[in-house]
């Protein structure tokens, strides 16, 4: 879990930022108008908005942190610091017969999609050739869109598989979109190995 909270740390870098800039900026306009020289006023807003920097990012890592170990256990996987990236990726390279088409695989893709057990598919929002998109009721009330897109070349077929939170853009999502992710890829990998060798 440490590697998490690190992960998320680095993440929200620009965010503490931003944070260190309007508090330390609002403490050194506040200190100038008490009465206060320039350079005290500097030292002692940088030091309070460096304070408040800080505490921000420590409370927002931790309670990330927090949220993505119990998605993790929702789902059986072990956390690590690629669940604090969003979007999360996958790829699976598998053999395949000569003549399938994408549309065959992406079928293939979604029956093992509806197969796992936790998570559950909650809605398929497109299906076509080379195509899926399925959503999810993710850990944390944060629903994930998971976007997959089948190519074949002659006799192997590529899936990339991409989780993220269907609302606004966020820079962590309590690990949903990873643990998502994480949890069905192995059941993608298996049922294209099944199909391949059948």
């Amino acid at each position: 879990m440490f590697t998490y909270w690190l992960a998320a740390v680095r993440r929200l870098a620009v965010a503490a930022l931003v944070v260190v800039l309007v508090v330390g900026g609002a403490a050194v306009a506040l200190l100038v108008s008490d009465g206060r020289g320039w350079a005290g006023a500097l030292a002692e807003g940088v030091g309070i908005g460096a304070g408040w920097g800080v505490v921000f990012v420590c409370l927002i890592a931790t309670s990330s942190t927090g949220q993505a170990g119990r998605a993790a256990r929702r789902y059986g996987v072990v956390l690590d610091e690629r669940a604090a990236v969003v979007p999360a990726v996958g790829r699976v390279e598998v053999p395949i017969r000569p003549g399938t088409t994408p549309y065959q695989v992406t079928d293939t893709v979604l029956h093992a999609l509806k197969g796992v057990s936790a998570p559950r598919v909650r809605e398929v929002v497109e299906f076509t050739h080379g195509k899926l998109d399925v959503r999810y009721a993710g850990p944390g009330d944060v629903e994930v869109a998971l976007r997959v897109t089948v190519t074949t070349h002659g006799d192997t077929a590529t899936v990339e598989m991409t989780a993220e939170p269907t609302k606004a853009r966020k820079k962590l999502d309590g690990g949903a979109s990873w643990s998502v992710l994480t949890a069905v890829e192995p059941a993608v990998r298996e049922a294209l190995a099944q199909e391949a060798a059948a």
